[in-house]
């Protein structure tokens, strides 16, 4: 199936996506649309509702038992993503006007601007959401793990978020167009001389890479990203859906891990496929770990069909 056809699978109705009665920021409606909903919010894009596999094969090199068994999951409401992942002006932001509980982290070499917000956990990333639904009257919050991959994926059906020819050890070649590696990693992952050269042991700028099919950068390499789902060693009993698995909204007592995605720049490769998962305590903050935020803009009833 042509890199075409894996997208239109996942854009069924990409000219009649449900629309809610109040216009969104900017008009934004439909997939693709990017739009902010404040001066100092994330930039977000329209991702349509859809349906795909969630997980690994056994066929696939390196899988893990946590990422078994594959299962078909339908997302049936349209919802939006933060474009890059949450920055450090934007969590400054939050600081400065009274939210995020003033937390400010030490993450040298990254400590400001453009760079992707590190050194926060699971609880801090839910903090900032918050705070974006105070100031905005939009509901905030983070991508379930099930959206992420599915967000991840933009469409593709191949154990990595990006199409092309394996280089080594596996990983498409392509890979370095589209990820943020370290030094070593680079090398590793046999990528061009001229890419994926950080200036220090640390992320890059957000959106240095070149963004998936449904425009979202770094969804693999940067920085890790925490979503909403409580660690479980595997999809039995998952929701097939896209909510996430004893997320806050659950108030699920005992959850002892919180589920990131998405790996880091000093990772291995291999850890850049779309089910690949890594678990940490909700209050862990690590230099290596961000987030990004998501809203729903429809509901399945909720909103009228556009024409």
């Amino acid at each position: 199936m042509s890199k075409s056809n894996q997208i239109a699978s996942v854009l069924p109705a990409a000219w009649s996506i449900p629309i809610c009665g109040v216009a969104l920021a900017a008009e934004a409606q439909e997939a693709g649309d990017v739009f902010r909903d404040c001066e100092v919010c994330p930039d977000m894009v329209v991702v349509p509702a859809g349906s795909f596999m969630m997980g690994s094969l056994e066929s696939e090199t390196a899988v893990h038992g946590d990422e078994k068994p594959q299962h078909r999951v339908t997302i049936g409401y349209t919802f939006a993503v933060g474009v890059y992942e949450v920055t450090f002006d934007e969590w400054h932001a939050c600081v400065r006007r009274g939210g995020c509980d003033e937390y400010e982290p030490d993450a040298e070499g990254s400590d400001s601007g453009r760079f992707p917000m590190v050194g926060v956990s699971w609880e801090d990333a839910w903090r900032y959401a918050d705070w974006l639904t105070i100031q905005t009257g939009e509901q905030y919050r983070l991508l379930s793990e099930a959206e992420w991959e599915y967000a991840a994926r933009a469409g593709t059906v191949s154990p990595y978020p990006v199409p092309g020819p394996l280089g080594r050890y596996g990983a498409p070649r392509t890979l370095c167009e589209h990820a943020h590696l370290g030094e070593a990693t680079a090398r590793y992952a046999g990528c061009p001389d001229p890419l994926n050269r950080p200036a220090g042991n640390h992320p890059a700028v957000a959106g240095s890479y070149r963004p998936n099919g449904f425009g979202l950068y770094d969804m693999a390499g940067n920085v890790w990203e925490w979503v909403d789902d409580c660690y479980h060693d595997s999809y039995l009993g998952a929701p097939t859906d896209g909510g996430a698995r004893d997320g806050r909204a659950s108030d699920v007592e005992g959850c002892i891990f919180r589920v990131l995605r998405g790996s880091s720049w000093h990772n291995f490769p291999v850890s850049f496929r779309s089910a690949a998962r890594f678990r940490r305590w909700a209050a862990d903050r690590f230099d290596d770990t961000g987030f990004r935020v998501a809203r729903t803009i429809c509901l399945p009833g909720s909103c009228a069909q556009s024409p």
